[in-house]
């Protein structure tokens, strides 16, 4: 837990708004056994508190990594979570230094109407991050700190592109922001670390997904064709470790709740009220994606 509230915190800039203790209630929903415990710290970019990041420690259980020995086209779980940073080649020669390692150097990238310098890297409990840079349209970011950003985007690795679209827009009501596809035609280096030889009949499709319409929290699914991985959709329940769940506030949860139902979605744990700290008690649900993605979706109660 301090090793990774470190680097984001001592290195990043960062702060520490919350250290806990996992409710029981918390514990119960998350189906772990009541010798169990944990510890939690919440981490936010200066007064942003969308896209902040709970750590969690978990205390007498066994655990798996959920996505272990990664590579970017293994499907199912959180493949990372995307952080802006001032200058990209300066935070990866400084991360290395911490123990991180890129899967690729840094690379200028084209992603639909996009282009950014892109580096994902590799560090604890298997996890990996994007650090990004926007170049166009340029973006303005902070002065002082080493990350001066919240977790604006992440992605998702999954099967089949259609059938994703088809649970997060007409399922769960999400907006589609952007579509867009990545294929190399020449045998050059690129950001996911496929052999060169291959990158040209492999492309990546991608779809960036919002649960109200803007860019400013965003999570992206992708689907490989032309390279077959490994599948984690059934690791990325808790305790194990690595990247491990959404969880969103919504507004009039039971009435979301129900609208679910209606569709036919199965949950995963049933609307309850459990208490979350630091807002206290609060009405929650939590489903699966089809690639073994937990998302809880919760109301608080005033």
């Amino acid at each position: 837990m301090e090793k990774v509230k470190s680097f984001f915190c001592d290195y990043g800039g960062l702060d520490v708004v919350g250290d806990y203790e996992s409710d029981r209630s918390v514990l119960n929903f998350w189906k772990l056994d009541s010798s169990v415990s944990a510890s939690e710290k919440l981490i936010r970019f200066a007064d942003h508190k969308a896209g902040s990041l709970r750590l969690v420690k978990y205390h007498n259980t066994e655990q798996k990594h959920i996505r272990s020995s990664q590579n970017p086209w293994d499907i199912g779980g959180i493949m990372d979570i995307n952080l802006r940073v001032p200058e990209v080649a300066q935070t990866f020669d400084e991360i290395r230094d911490l123990g991180w390692h890129g899967l690729s150097d840094p690379l200028l990238q084209k992603m639909g109407p996009f282009e950014l310098y892109d580096i994902l890297m590799k560090g604890y409990d298997d996890i990996i991050i994007a650090f990004t840079h926007r170049v166009q349209p340029p973006l303005e970011l902070p002065e002082g700190y080493k990350i001066p950003s919240h977790v604006y985007n992440s992605s998702l690795t999954v099967k089949n592109l259609e059938e994703t679209q088809d649970f997060y827009v007409n399922k769960l009501g999400f907006s589609l922001l952007n579509e867009y596809e990545v294929k190399k035609d020449a045998p050059i280096e690129n950001m996911f670390n496929i052999p060169m030889n291959m990158i040209e009949d492999i492309t990546c499709k991608a779809n960036i997904f919002s649960l109200d319409g803007t860019r400013d929290v965003m999570f992206q699914a992708c689907e490989f064709e032309g390279v077959t991985g490994k599948d984690f959709s059934s690791l990325a329940i808790p305790p194990n470790r690595g990247l491990l769940m959404y969880r969103c506030e919504v507004e009039n949860v039971e009435a979301y709740y129900d609208s679910l139902l209606e569709k036919g979605i199965q949950m995963h744990q049933p609307l309850q009220e459990i208490t979350i700290e630091p807002y206290g008690k609060v009405n929650c649900f939590a489903l699966l994606s089809p690639d073994g993605v937990w998302w809880e979706f919760l109301e608080m109660n005033n």
